[in-house]
């Protein structure tokens, strides 16, 4: 081989060797970024373990086991209950008047607002230009004076034609007896329109008719009016009556005189009243009937046009199981009730969930009925419900338990004490057992 080949041979294993080097310099730094990011990745480093630990024949010891629920509970009860549902009224009057005029003139005084108080016979609501009726007063008065005067003179003239009975004729005294009693009669007409004036001028001042507040007016000053035209609406204050539609299905549990709860939406207040009356006439469509339930008025506190809300009875009294009305999660696929059954220890508990299906309503309180065969061997008359952190528990979930006053649950009862109380005391249901599963 010549020097030339040699050259060429020695440049080209100068380059291989150069470019091999380089290639391991680069792969050794790829290889360390890789290893670096893999072993920030929690998932691949979980991985890793979960797979030396299957390989050395060790069990996967898993997460560390989490800290039982905390839930507050109560307990369920057999009791006699009344199935009551809210109907929604409102408030209204007990008597409203438009008061009107009952004279013809000009209106000269309207001291009254929408919004002011008026006492019964005291308070002017308005005043009616009385001249026109003082002078026709005067004029009847002074026609029933001349009228007496005539009277007077003919009373005379009669008595002395009755003195002289044998001097003028019969015929004569008719006539002197008939003057008297047309004057007698004249005098009773005019007496009579100067009484009708005397009227018209003392109801041109236009009072109200009793305790209210006037809310709205018709009229104002310098208005003309006539018989007849509206003044001002007043209705009346110190009572006010509760409006409620009641569904023909419950009309007949109330009555006349009986006393019940309404309460007013807007104060949130609760107040009894009577009712006063129960009307048998309703609109055909709603089959319902108009019922007013008398309150008072809570010295102008209420107010009418508020929204009231009453609990009426829509059945007779029975027995059933009740369970705080925070006891049952309502969903749109059913209602469920989460048991709470201790295994020994008051403080914590095992927690089961009992679809139920709720029968009646009542204020803070829900009447249930299991519907599982399983359900009714958990839930009956002493058995703990969970009433707060229902929310994310899972079926047979380990949780401490208090109880609504904050005391240990040292009540609750065990399966085996559960399943005894179904023996003695059976519950039927109101349907049979449901196909859904809580989890």
């Amino acid at each position: 081989m010549n020097s030339s080949g040699q050259r060429q041979f020695v440049l080209i294993g100068s380059f291989g060797l150069t470019a091999l080097l380089v290639g391991g310099l680069v792969s050794g730094l790829v290889v360390r970024r890789v290893s670096q990011e893999r072993m920030q990745d929690a998932e691949f480093l979980r991985g890793e373990l979960d797979r030396l630990g299957r390989e050395s024949g060790q069990p996967d010891a898993g997460p560390p086991p989490a800290e039982p629920a905390l839930v507050r509970v109560s307990v369920a009860q057999r009791k006699t209950i009344q199935p009551q549902r809210p109907i929604i009224g409102r408030l209204v009057e007990v008597r409203k008047v438009t008061v009107a005029s009952e004279v013809t003139g000009k209106i000269i005084d309207i001291p009254v607002e929408e919004g002011t108080p008026v006492t019964a016979g005291k308070t002017v609501l308005a005043q009616v230009d009385d001249v026109w009726c003082r002078w026709a007063s005067d004029r009847c008065q002074a026609q029933v004076a001349a009228t007496q005067a005539k009277l007077d003179y003919e009373k005379l003239e009669l008595d002395r034609a009755q003195e002289l009975t044998g001097t003028i004729s019969k015929s004569e005294l008719q006539s002197k007896q008939a003057t008297f009693d047309e004057l007698t009669a004249t005098l009773a007409v005019c007496q009579a329109a100067a009484n009708e004036e005397t009227e018209r001028v003392k109801r041109s001042t236009i009072l109200a008719p009793f305790d209210g507040t006037v809310v709205a007016k018709h009229a104002e000053l310098g208005g003309h009016v006539s018989p007849g035209d509206p003044i001002v609406d007043v209705v009346s204050r110190g009572q006010v009556d509760a409006r409620l539609m009641i569904p023909e299905s419950a009309i007949n549990l109330i009555g006349v005189g009986q006393v019940l709860p309404i309460r007013v939406d807007p104060l949130g207040e609760e107040i009894e009243g009577e009712i006063v009356s129960l009307t048998p006439y309703g609109p055909t469509a709603s089959r319902t009937f108009p019922v007013r339930v008398r309150l008072d008025d809570q010295r102008g506190r209420l107010k009418v046009g508020m929204s009231v809300t009453a609990s009426i009875a829509i059945g007779p009294e029975r027995e059933a199981l009740v369970v705080s009305k925070d006891a049952v999660l309502v969903r749109p696929d059913g209602s469920t009730v989460w048991v709470a059954l201790t295994e020994g220890e008051p403080l914590t508990a095992e927690v089961h969930p009992v679809p139920v299906t709720i029968t009646a309503r009542m204020p803070g309180e829900y009447a249930i009925e299991p519907e599982t065969d399983e359900g009714r061997e958990l839930l009956v008359a002493g058995t703990q419900v969970v009433v707060e952190g229902a929310e994310r528990l899972q079926k047979e979930q380990q949780v401490r338990i208090i109880t609504l006053d904050g005391s240990s649950a040292d009540a609750a009862k065990p399966r085996g004490t559960v399943q005894q109380t179904l023996l003695t005391t059976p519950t039927k249901t109101a349907s049979g057992p449901a196909s859904r599963q809580e989890g």
